[in-house]
């Protein structure tokens, strides 16, 4: 932690990576400059004790090779890698199979589109630094620019390292009428179009 919140450090990689270490990193709301950056993988090492700088410039090396394909997409979208890793990030947290990540990428789009708050868990959680089984009503008035109940939009950056799955998610949703989702005790996720079939999906698959 210490190496990777180090701003001379920080500086250097931006250096290294300036197309995708932007200063959209170093926003004043950003808890972490490399959260999200860092790809979430298994990697090879062929040295007993490789450095820290090693480790984590392989990881930015995968995250690169990834973002950098989609490019041409993001800039006819007029989106940055950030824009799209924080996007990238909610679906990872939120999903459970790549089709859910397609859905649910859906149901933000479609929130955004008319200006309503995305309303994720994952960014409450984040928020508030430590992890919770469950929210309660009084963690949905936890105030935090990371906090989707709280802010409208994305949050101020990615709140996990997102998988390519979920990245591509972003690029590919499907397309739906859904605003809404939760999931169920299995982890199985339903979808509703409007707030009150939501409330049904809470009825039944909930409970309260």
């Amino acid at each position: 932690m210490a190496r990777v919140t180090d701003e001379a450090y920080i500086d250097q990689l931006m250096n290294e990576y300036p197309t995708l270490l932007t200063e959209e990193i170093k926003g004043e709301n950003i808890k972490f400059a490399l959260e999200g950056y860092l790809f979430p993988a298994t990697y090879p090492f062929y040295e007993e004790d490789p450095s820290l700088e090693l480790i984590i410039k392989q990881m930015l090396d995968a995250t690169n090779s990834v973002v950098s394909q989609y490019q041409t997409v993001l800039e006819e979208m007029e989106k940055t890698p950030h824009w799209l890793l924080t996007f990238a990030s909610l679906l990872e947290e939120e999903a459970t199979a790549q089709a859910d990540r397609e859905t649910i990428a859906s149901v933000f789009y479609n929130r955004l589109n008319d200006d309503m708050p995305l309303q994720t868990d994952p960014t409450v959680i984040y928020a508030m630094g430590e992890h919770k089984e469950r929210l309660f009503n009084k963690d949905y008035e936890f105030e935090d620019p990371y906090s989707t109940y709280q802010n409208k939009g994305l949050p101020p950056g990615p709140i996990a390292g997102a998988g390519a799955s979920s990245i591509e998610a972003v690029l590919d949703p499907a397309t739906t009428e859904y605003y809404y989702f939760l999931a169920d005790s299995d982890g199985v996720n339903h979808f509703a179009k409007t707030y009150d079939e939501h409330l049904k999906n809470q009825a039944e698959y909930i409970g309260n």
